[in-house]
C-alpha cells in the first residue's frame, strides 16, 4: 500500500523563508549570523506573519552564507540538533498522532511540501525496507538536502520509543573528506555513502502502533495541514486544482466554477489549461476523491457512509460504484483487507 509521493513544486522554484531564519537560529550556535549579506537580512528578520516564499537561488545563497561564516563543513547536519522549524513541528506531531508507522509515514509523504518545497519525498519498498529517498526540484543547495535528511532521521528515531531498529539505514552523499564525522552526528544509525539521500525503515514495524496516537488531536492537525499547504505556490495548475478540491471536499460544492474563482480564471479556461497539461477537471476531481477515500478508511474514524458524503457523493452506492473502479473491490471489503493486514502484519 505504499505507493505515494510528495507532490511537485513549480518550474520557478522557490522555497518557504522560514529556512533562512532557520539557518539563523542554527548559527547563534557559532556566535555568527547571516545579518552581513545585504540579500539576506531582510529575511532573517521577517516578522511572524502571512506565509513568505524566496527563490529557490536566494536559499542557497542563505547555504552558501551559512556555510562559509560557520567554518563548519556539517552545519546543516547539525541543525536538527539544535532548532526545530515549526513547520516541521506541526508536521511531525501531526504524524505521530497516527495509529501507526505506516500511517504517519504517509501522512508526512503527504505534506512534505510544507517542510520543503525543493525536494520530493519518495516513499516505496526496497530489498532491504521501506525506502525514504529526497528527489531534487530544480537545483536545491546540498546543505539544504542534507538538513533536511537530519531532520527526517531525528524525526524517525524519536518515533522508535522502544528502541527497535526501525531507522535500518541512514545513506548521505559523501561531500567532504570526513566521512567518519558525517557518522558520528547519527551515532545511533547505521550511515552509508552513495548517489542520493535516503533513509530505510524496517517494513516489519509499519503497523506498529504508535504509543503517541492521538483520533482525537489527529483529524485537527490535519485540518491545520491543509490549510498550510493550500497556500503553498506550485507550478503546476493541477496541483493547485487538486488543492482547492481538497478543500472543498465535504462542502457539497466542488464544481469547477468554485476551483477557478480564487485562481481568477474562468471555468472554461481552466479546463483548457488543464488540458495542456494533459488532464481534465474530472480526471483531477476523481483522483482527489480516490485519494481520500483510500486515506479515510485506512484512518478507521468514519463510516463508510459517512466517508461517502464527506466525499461529496449524493449516496453510498455512488460511492461503492466509484471506489470498484478505483480498486477493483468495494469500499466494505478493503476496509476488511486492511484490518486482517493489521491482525497480521
Amino acid at each position: 500500500m505504499l505507493e505515494y509521493s510528495s507532490s511537485d513544486s513549480f518550474a520557478r522554484v522557490r522555497e518557504s523563508a522560514f529556512w533562512l531564519r532557520a539557518m539563523e537560529q542554527a548559527l547563534k550556535q557559532y556566535g555568527v549570523s547571516l545579518g552581513s549579506s545585504s540579500q539576506l537580512a531582510p529575511w532573517i528578520t521577517l516578522p511572524v506573519g502571512q506565509p513568505q516564499f524566496v527563490d529557490q537561488a536566494l536559499c542557497s545563497h542563505g547555504w552558501s552564507e551559512a556555510l562559509k561564516v560557520s567554518e563548519d563543513p556539517h552545519f546543516a547536519l547539525r541543525m536538527h540538533r539544535v532548532f526545530v522549524p515549526t513547520p516541521f513541528a506541526t508536521l511531525a506531531l501531526a504524524a505521530a498522532a497516527s495509529e501507526h508507522i505506516e500511517a504517519a509515514l504517509t501522512l508526512l509523504t503527504r505534506f512534505f511540501s510544507l517542510f520543503s518545497i525543493q525536494l520530493k519525498l519518495m516513499c516505496e519498498p526496497d530489498d532491504e525496507g521501506i525506502a525514504l529517498t529526497l528527489r531534487p526540484i530544480g537545483s536545491p543547495h546540498q546543505q539544504h538536502v542534507e538538513a533536511v535528511i537530519g531532520y527526517l532521521a531525528r524525526y524517525f528515531n524519536r518515533l522508535d520509543l522502544d528502541d527497535l531498529g526501525l531507522v535500518r539505514k541512514l545513506q548521505l552523499v559523501r561531500a567532504d573528506e570526513d566521512p567518519e564525522g558525517q557518522r558520528r552526528l547519527f551515532s545511533r544509525n547505521t550511515v552509508e555513502f552513495g548517489d542520493d539521500y535516503r533513509l530505510v525503515l524496517d517494513r516489519r514495524l509499519m503497523h506498529k502502533p504508535l504509543a503517541t496516537s492521538s483520533p482525537f488531536i489527529l483529524p485537527r492537525l490535519i485540518e491545520t495541514l491543509e490549510a498550510m499547504q493550500a497556500v503553498l505556490p506550485s507550478h503546476a495548475l493541477s496541483e493547485q486544482v487538486k488543492r482547492r478540491i481538497h478543500l472543498l471536499l465535504g462542502s457539497g460544492d466542488i464544481s469547477a466554477e468554485r476551483v477557478a474563482a480564487p485562481l481568477n480564471i474562468s471555468p472554461r479556461h481552466l479546463r483548457r489549461k488543464l488540458s495542456q497539461e494533459g488532464t481534465s477537471y474530472e480526471q483531477l476531481a476523481d483522483d482527489v476523491r480516490r485519494e481520500a477515500a483510500l486515506r479515510m478508511i485506512s484512518d478507521g474514524q468514519l463510516s463508510l457512509t459517512s466517508i461517502a458524503y464527506e466525499l461529496g457523493f449524493l449516496d453510498p452506492s455512488s460511492f461503492t460504484r466509484a471506489f470498484r473502479r478505483w480498486t477493483n473491490m468495494s469500499p466494505t471489503a478493503y476496509r476488511r483487507e486492511l484490518n486482517r493486514s493489521d491482525e497480521n502484519p
